[in-house]
């Protein structure tokens, strides 16, 4: 495994990085799935939970009061980015209810508030495709009485939950109009990951939208599921519902403990310090394998100053290793300090980080990032961040440990 923290100058996509294996002709190709079976297709279910519950919708049990808790809105503009509504009146949205309702795909719920017993929101499984264990959650119609309640969460917790627990489902995906900044925030909070833009993908009210697509396998949902197990107890919340740690915080929390217990019981025969004089030809080795890793090459002239500028004590950039007892290099982070214009102190790019093939998955880069943390805090820096790439999917299963996702998209303009 490399770790990638900055792109490199051609920004290619990394074969390596994604899980694969190789064919009898050394080409890459996905790992095989030998007792993969089609899924089921969902069913018109109850799920029960804490806060809520969600039934299969039925316009004559639930429409009238879907409808007088969407109305309570102040206005339509929770219908902009859906392909239906606002409703002027309440039998067209029973005419739309009724039509959702007998829909086999999407196979709209709706979710009923524990405490009231009533109908205040729908949601739905879509694109169902049994054969390849992918499926989609839409139609997401929130009303006011549930937005930002932890029932909100819940259901879709319990939606999730029985696409991967009960039916088995690989992939489960979340898409939006790319400028629908709640739904891309809700997305993140609810652990989905960002994998892009689509342009120009639907044709809706008679405006384009560019689609964003987010989405959690099957292999990221035992996390994602303890997190949500935790931040739906009883505890969690006080007695008007307000949360005592944000879904992200406690994901971030339970990720870091389990990283510790992962670690208390593997010795480390390595040790992490700043570069000097005497490393530069095991750090050429190393950086060397780093841009072959990213078939990518750098000029003698660019080696040359980037050394002298990580050593030059009047330089922003600065070089950790990681050795091991016998002082080879295990190792490298690159990172740099700048000003931001958020902040008074400075801020801390990780830009480059790699380590050697044999010492990969020994915690060596995990160690290495958290020795930036630790100089960048002593600097007075208030933040470190790096960069990677969305397919870097090995990276990346580190990166959520000892970080956060912020959610941001890279532009670039190469000028020459």
């Amino acid at each position: 495994m490399g770790y990638l923290a900055g792109i490199p100058p051609a920004a290619p996509i990394a074969r390596a990085n994604l899980p694969h294996t190789t064919n009898a002709y050394a080409q890459p190709i996905g790992l095989p799935l030998p007792d993969w079976t089609p899924r089921p297709r969902p069913a018109r279910v109850t799920l029960a939970g804490r806060y809520c519950r969600l039934e299969a919708l039925d316009a004559q049990r639930h429409g009238a009061a879907l409808y007088a808790a969407y109305a309570a809105a102040p206005d339509g503009r929770d219908w902009t980015y859906m392909a239906a509504g606002p409703f002027a009146d309440e039998a067209s949205y029973l005419d739309h209810a009724r039509s959702a309702a007998a829909s086999e795909d999407p196979l709209h719920y709706a979710v009923i508030d524990a405490a009231s017993g009533r109908a205040v929101g729908t949601l739905a499984l879509m694109r169902i495709d049994p054969a390849n264990g992918v499926i989609e959650v839409g139609w997401v119609a929130f009303s006011p009485a549930l937005q930002r309640t932890p029932a909100s969460t819940e259901a879709q917790y319990l939606l999730m939950r029985y696409a991967f627990d009960t039916l088995g489902y690989r992939r489960y995906e979340w898409k939006c109009d790319a400028l629908n900044a709640p739904s891309r925030k809700a997305a993140l909070r609810l652990g989905f990951r960002y994998e892009g833009t689509f342009r120009q993908a639907v044709v809706y009210k008679g405006r384009n939208r560019d689609t964003a697509w987010f989405s959690i396998t099957d292999g990221e949902w035992p996390a994602l599921a303890a997190a949500f197990d935790a931040w739906l107890g009883a505890d969690q919340h006080d007695a008007q519902g307000v949360q005592r740690e944000s879904l992200a915080a406690l994901r971030a929390r339970l990720a870091r403990e389990r990283a510790a217990t992962a670690t208390q019981t593997v010795p480390h025969a390595w040790a992490i310090r700043p570069l000097g004089a005497s490393d530069e030809a095991a750090w050429r080795l190393l950086w060397r394998d780093y841009q072959t890793f990213y078939d990518t090459a750098m000029s003698e002239a660019v080696f040359a100053t980037t050394w002298a500028r990580l050593l030059a004590a009047d330089e922003p950039m600065f070089a950790l290793g990681a050795f091991d007892e016998s002082g080879r290099m295990l190792g490298l982070v690159h990172a740099l300090y700048h000003r931001s214009s958020w902040t008074t102190g400075p801020y801390c790019y990780l830009q480059d980080l790699f380590t050697a093939a044999d010492a990969r998955g020994r915690g060596v880069g995990r160690a290495l990032i958290e020795a930036v943390y630790a100089q960048a805090r002593a600097a007075g820096a208030s933040r470190v961040y790096w960069l990677t790439h969305d397919t870097n999917a090995t990276a990346r299963a580190l990166y959520d440990r000892v970080a956060s996702h912020a959610g941001f998209i890279q532009y670039r303009k190469d000028l020459g």
